[in-house]
């Protein structure tokens, strides 16, 4: 008996941060990776795929993707799809079919339990109305193997998006062998009690610079009476924030080169990476986030470079230098602005005072 666990796919989700035509390549990718998934499914003699919340992003999905997703749960009707929903789902949107499939198993505000012979799996959409009470009537039988499935925030994880809080102590005991979680997009898992686990199966495919590293889903198998999980890397495409320190090269050429080839090393050409320059620098060390970013997306899919680095001015080099340069350096350094300020100034007005595009 095998099962699928995943989470915030997030189908038809605006993608920012990049151009139009790589967003446009990536939202297709997108939907492509959940048909992959189920043909995955299918290959491997999944029984359910459950779907704990965010499948979709906004109740605006196309007529396209929903079509698509639709079609694709028609086509695999060997398979169950159960969906729990999540805070960005709105479930409106399948009010629009025609012909709502069988395999399709949408839950309810209440708990509602599918046997698939030694096995369980019991979901609910969490809400604000029902959230204190889940506990209480969540009932299962301790012979079987329980499979559950909630979208929301566990209680003291971090996180910006609106969610429903799940508490965890509250869920022991509970006879769950495996708690099926949404919400967070990066895998993670730990310890329920001593009988199961908690695990957030983490988005599918990453979007943006803020879901980074390896994403998936997690394959559950019930073998010889015991229930065994694994993480599935799956995605597209992967996504890398690096850091280099420029402080240790003597130009931008020599720094345009390591960078070049570390990341040649580290990462597949198909990866969306951000660079993040950092360290020190001197006044003659002119940084070209442009010339660097064009070499790196000429590389990989897409590319992005930010320069946090800090000029280092050593005003003994300016004390007695009476030319403008000089002048227009003592005058920024002894100004009211911050550290960070002036940096940015000095190395703007040198590199116009020498020419250069800014």
């Amino acid at each position: 008996m095998k099962f699928i666990h995943v989470s915030d796919l997030h189908l038809d989700s605006k993608i920012d941060g990049i151009p139009t035509d790589k967003s446009r390549i990536r939202r297709e990718e997108i939907v492509n990776t959940f048909e992959r998934l189920v043909a995955y499914a299918s290959n491997n003699q999944v029984h359910a795929i459950i779907i704990a919340g965010d499948m979709f992003d906004t109740s605006r999905v196309t007529i396209k993707t929903r079509e698509r997703v639709i079609g694709t749960v028609k086509k695999y009707s060997n398979i169950d799809f159960l969906y729990v929903a999540g805070n960005h789902d709105e479930i409106n949107f399948l009010s629009q079919i025609e012909e709502f499939p069988e395999n399709l198993i949408i839950f309810s505000d209440n708990w509602q339990s599918i046997d698939y012979g030694d096995c369980v799996v019991s979901g609910i959409n969490l809400t604000n109305l029902n959230q204190k009470i889940i506990y209480d009537t969540l009932i299962l039988d301790k012979s079987k193997v329980n499979i559950v499935a909630i979208h929301g925030q566990v209680a003291g994880y971090n996180c910006s998006d609106k969610a429903e809080i799940i508490s965890l102590p509250k869920l022991k005991d509970k006879n769950i062998d495996y708690l099926a979680l949404g919400h967070i997009h990066s895998y993670s898992r730990g310890v329920l009690d001593e009988r199961g686990e908690y695990v957030y199966s983490g988005c599918l495919d990453g979007r943006g610079f803020d879901e980074l590293g390896d994403k998936g889903f997690v394959l559950l198998e019930y073998k010889d009476q015991k229930l065994q999980s694994q993480f599935i890397k799956f995605s597209s495409r992967n996504l890398y924030e690096i850091e280099y320190d420029v402080s240790d090269k003597t130009s931008f050429y020599e720094l345009c080169d390591f960078i070049e080839q570390d990341l040649l090393k580290k990462i597949d050409a198909n990866s969306l990476v951000k660079v993040v320059l950092k360290g020190k620098h001197k006044t003659d060390f002119y940084i070209d986030k442009f010339s660097l970013a064009t070499k790196l997306n000429n590389l990989f899919f897409f590319a992005k470079v930010y320069d946090k680095t800090e000029l280092e001015v050593n005003l003994s080099d300016y004390e007695f230098d009476k030319s403008v340069r000089g002048e227009f350096v003592r005058a920024v350094w002894e100004s009211e602005l911050d550290s960070q300020e002036k940096n940015k100034i000095i190395m703007c007005g040198l590199s116009a005072l020498k020419g250069e595009e800014i």
